[in-house]
């Protein structure tokens, strides 16, 4: 679980900030940005900036099918080490899913320095709630809640298994693709005064400080091109579940880094796509 220590910090920041990792980052975010707001202005079926608690962006949009009955729900939580990206970067995500008549839920949240970490966690936690009380008035089920979430995301998901909440079972799949699991990583990285971590919230918001109480069918996903020790990241997590005896399964993206990975979540063809589709539809 604490490989990643044994780095120089030179060794951390080319390998643990995935910016530093991916040259071309700038060009496939701006490529994504666009093709969200192409796929979310052409979408007739869609609600926007739907607020699920009273902070500024504890907003979320549902993107729905043609066909509305008790449908499964995807929700989607998205990268940027707590610090950057959206939601409408992210749109176009939806489109795997509601061609496999699912609704697809996508997730933003307050960004550090504006809050800290544990408060992002909490917002988490309250989206959960609000789709647990609201979901049917927009055609979804309840009952069958698929979380899916990249980079950071998959940390908020990850977190988001460790509370009960007003409804039991209610999660019936978590996909945790490229995930960072111990946010006390970017005290050694370039970016760590925008994260303003501190002791208690390490506590607060380390996965291995928590216990996994939501049982589901647990994805783990990691892309083969990111850098070795973004990989372990994830070997870690999966030894820690098996460690804690939380079934799931694992899958290595091939030919896929840190953002690419991102681009073959949209592409309904993908075998990622697929993957992430079959949680929510055969189960």
């Amino acid at each position: 679980m604490y490989n990643w220590q044994k780095l120089s910090l030179k060794e951390k920041e080319l390998s643990l900030n995935p910016k530093k990792a991916v040259i071309e980052h700038p060009k496939l975010q701006a490529i994504a940005t666009s093709s969200a707001k192409k796929f979310r202005d052409a979408h007739p079926n869609k609600y926007l900036d739907i607020s699920y608690g009273k902070r500024v962006n504890q907003k979320l949009d549902i993107f729905l099918p043609k066909t509305i009955n008790n449908n499964p729900v995807q929700l989607y939580f998205h990268g940027g080490y707590w610090i950057a990206r959206d939601k409408f970067d992210h749109s176009h995500l939806a489109k795997p899913a509601i061609n496999n008549n699912i609704i697809h839920v996508s997730v933003n949240y307050d960004l550090s320095p504006n809050v800290t970490l544990d408060i992002i966690v909490e917002e988490t936690y309250e989206c959960l709630e609000w789709i647990i009380k609201n979901i049917r008035d927009y055609g979804g089920n309840p009952n069958n809640i698929n979380l899916v979430g990249h980079s950071a995301g998959a940390h908020l998901v990850a977190m988001a298994l460790t509370r009960n909440y007003s409804l039991n079972s209610f999660i019936k799949s978590a996909i945790l693709i490229s995930g960072i699991y111990q946010p006390q990583i970017t005290q050694y990285l370039s970016i760590s005064k925008k994260i303003k971590l501190n002791k208690n919230i390490i506590k607060l918001t380390d996965v291995y400080n928590n216990n996994i109480v939501q049982k589901t069918n647990i994805l783990i996903v990691v892309g083969n091109d990111e850098p070795n020790p973004w990989k372990r990241l994830s070997i870690d997590f999966s030894e820690w579940l098996k460690k804690n005896k939380i079934s799931f399964k694992f899958y290595n993206a091939i030919h896929l880094n840190h953002f690419t990975i991102v681009k073959a979540l949209s592409e309904e063809k993908s075998a990622l796509s697929k993957k992430v589709t079959n949680m929510s539809v055969k189960l």
